[in-house]
């Protein structure tokens, strides 16, 4: 679920951790403190969850203060490069996982190896959330999130379908409901990395791998959504939109479909006023794979107060509560083991697919196939050409040889 900016190469002083007692969340003994975490959230679920957050937090550090800024996604990343780059920033960052290896060389953010080290709960997380460089933890995330098909149940039984496992089945799920007066499907197809993020489970079905990039595989994703915004299946407004949007327009009630994620759960129980649910992404000749993303959280190469920072982490974030919250509030899938084995997230009917998906076709984000930043460009050659194949101003075989030569020269294959 994000990064393709190019950044600067940026010099900073590191500077010194203080010491603090076993990893975990202390009261304050001081006088009021202020932690500022920047963030990208903006829709009311994720906005209640941040509160939530903070009040958790402040039960154990009652004498600090969480200023949470608003960043916009777009604008997140330069924004923390250049505070670094003039000696300030936020003590927390809440940003898109693969953005890590930027804000490393950019010294954004600080080793939190001496941090995570002395975690008492540390083996609650897998490898697989915890961002490490050169052997170095520099950020980890707190839940899992990831793409499956959400579906109109009220149009899909009035038109007589049930939800598709194959893109067969969905493409002739798609004509049966738009010619019956309904809209068919919504996505990202912006050119960045929320365009490629959503992008990647039509490539995956048609066996595209970054690795080993095939032009046939391509061609065959960018025929298919093609071909959606040609026979009036897929807006091509899409273009334009982020992820947030084409679910804010599923929740009208009159899409019947939709690809986003797990983090919608608590946008749709307030705004979708219809029977709706989800499965996993349908297969093509391949099963879909589907990136394992979500936020990291990390401490500001500038914080004024690193071990406030740390404690407000341990103490939301990092917390089998605090997880916990972000599943209720927002929908987003504990990556702590006690709190992904809670009743709560194991009784939600909605997150059986999403939970499939990650057993059965979760995938590597951004996959590992070259250094970060070069494998984020590569990536970023796909969502540009996914969005000019949509927007119609690029056919799909020229977008797919275009998309071979992009990520193998970015990749050096």
């Amino acid at each position: 679920m994000t990064k393709r900016l190019i950044l600067f190469a940026l010099v900073l002083a590191a500077g010194t951790l203080p010491l603090f007692a076993n990893g975990q969340p202390e009261k304050s003994s001081a006088g009021p403190q202020t932690v500022t975490v920047w963030h990208y959230f903006s829709v009311d679920s994720q906005v209640q969850e941040l509160k939530d957050l903070a009040a958790l937090y402040n039960q154990t550090n009652p004498n600090v203060q969480v200023n949470y800024v608003f960043v916009p996604y777009d604008q997140l990343n330069n924004k923390v490069v250049a505070a670094a780059a003039a000696s300030t920033g936020p003590d927390v960052v809440v940003y898109n996982g693969p953005n890590v290896g930027q804000f490393v060389a950019a010294n954004a953010i600080i080793d939190l190896s001496p941090y995570w080290s002395s975690f008492a709960d540390k083996d609650q997380f897998s490898q697989a959330v915890i961002h490490s460089i050169d052997g170095k933890v520099y950020g980890v995330q707190g839940y899992v999130n990831l793409l499956g098909l959400w579906y109109n149940k009220d149009i899909l039984d009035k038109v007589g379908v049930t939800p598709p496992t194959t893109i067969q089945d969905l493409t002739t799920d798609l004509a049966k409901v738009t010619a019956a007066g309904f809209k068919g499907i919504t996505l990202t197809g912006k050119p960045n990395d929320q365009g490629e993020w959503q992008a990647y489970p039509w490539l995956s079905a048609f066996g595209w791998n970054y690795g080993s990039p095939s032009a046939a595989a391509a061609q065959q994703a960018y025929s298919l959504v093609s071909s959606w915004a040609q026979n009036g299946y897929l807006s091509r407004i899409v273009v334009t939109w982020e992820q947030t949007e084409p679910f804010q327009a599923f929740t009208v009630g009159d899409v019947a479909f939709t690809e986003n994620g797990n983090w919608q759960l608590g946008t749709a129980k307030t705004s979708a006023h219809f029977n709706y649910g989800v499965v996993p992404m349908p297969s093509g000749t391949s099963p879909a794979g589907v990136y394992l993303g979500g936020e990291a959280e990390s401490i500001g190469a500038f914080s004024k107060a690193p071990q406030a920072a740390w404690n407000y982490l341990v103490g939301s974030y990092f917390s089998k509560a605090g997880q916990l919250i972000a599943f209720k509030d927002v929908g987003s899938i504990p990556s702590r083991k006690d709190a992904a084995a809670d009743p709560a997230v194991t009784g939600n009917t909605l997150l059986a697919p999403f939970a499939q998906e990650v057993q059965a076709n979760g995938a590597l984000y951004p996959p590992g196939v070259g250094p970060v930043t070069k494998v984020q460009n590569a990536e970023l050659v796909v969502g540009q050409q996914w969005s000019a194949v949509i927007a119609g101003q690029e056919d799909p075989a020229t977008a797919a040889q275009k998309s071979v030569s992009g990520v193998q020269s970015e990749l050096g294959q």
